[in-house]
């Protein structure tokens, strides 16, 4: 790859590979903590995860040695706190063009940033970001991606690589490698053309974009229409008439 990004940034080039690790994004923060010179691109790549987290407060289960677990170290001076959302689209929209160079079939972001392949997740991805006055100093991105994975107990509404294209051999590290480059390439966009052109390619692969669907809002059941997300992170959804804005947790997809 040529040397014409953020200061000469290279995501991955500085890989810590670990065998296992409770955590990735955890391993991590616990580097920064301890005041380590880490280069900003930095990954955390392990063979198995025992304790990930996801959004909401929920855990990332992955099968040891079957799937790609990963966290990225980004220091994206560049944002505002305001505009933190930019590079959680910037991230989703890099492993949603990644995954469509491995799989024909219809490849979605679920708000906030849970990849999707049809009606079925494949890719959570957990930002955690540290701040400083009114900028963001310092990002861990977390990635777990079903890759090898073929059995996921009773659940229905996930799948992996190897389910969608009937192949259980993929190497992890050269998948690693792959995604990698594809992040670097939107966070490169992010830097240089500002955040909203990456939001627009973010709501042009939304989740159930301009489909009435159903939505559990405040114990609720309601049907609403998802329009777009905004650059404050919150999902503009149409019910009965009426455009309202979501914060996470405030509304779930009922997915079937």
């Amino acid at each position: 790859m040529q040397n014409n990004n953020i200061s000469g940034l290279i995501i991955g080039q500085n890989t810590i590979y670990l065998d296992k690790v409770a955590s990735t994004n955890d391993y991590l923060r616990d580097l920064l903590s301890n005041f380590k010179p880490l280069a900003e691109g930095t990954a955390i790549l392990a063979g198995e995860q025992f304790q990930g987290k996801g959004q909401r407060g929920s855990t990332w289960v992955s099968e040891p040695g079957k799937n790609l677990t990963t966290s990225i170290l980004l220091k994206p001076h560049f944002l505002s706190i305001a505009q933190q959302f930019a590079l959680s689209a910037t991230v989703a929209i890099a492993v949603v063009n990644w995954l469509k160079c491995k799989t024909e079939q219809d490849v979605t972001v679920k708000w906030p940033n849970d990849i999707y392949v049809g009606n079925k997740k494949i890719v959570g991805i957990l930002i955690e970001n540290k701040l400083k006055g009114n900028k963001i100093e310092a990002s861990i991105v977390g990635i777990g991606i079903n890759i090898n994975q073929v059995n996921f107990d009773t659940a229905t509404t996930i799948t992996s690589l190897a389910v969608l294209t009937n192949k259980a051999d993929y190497v992890i590290k050269d998948l690693a490698v792959e995604l990698f480059d594809s992040i670097q390439k939107e966070y490169n966009n992010l830097f240089t053309q500002s955040w909203q052109p990456i939001l627009d390619r973010y709501n042009e692969s939304l989740f159930w974009r301009d489909q009435e669907r159903s939505f559990l809002i405040a114990g609720e059941k309601k049907t609403g229409i998802i329009k777009a997300v905004g650059i404050d992170g919150q999902l503009q959804v149409l019910i009965e008439n009426k455009l309202q804005k979501f914060n996470i947790k405030e509304i779930s997809h009922l997915i079937s």
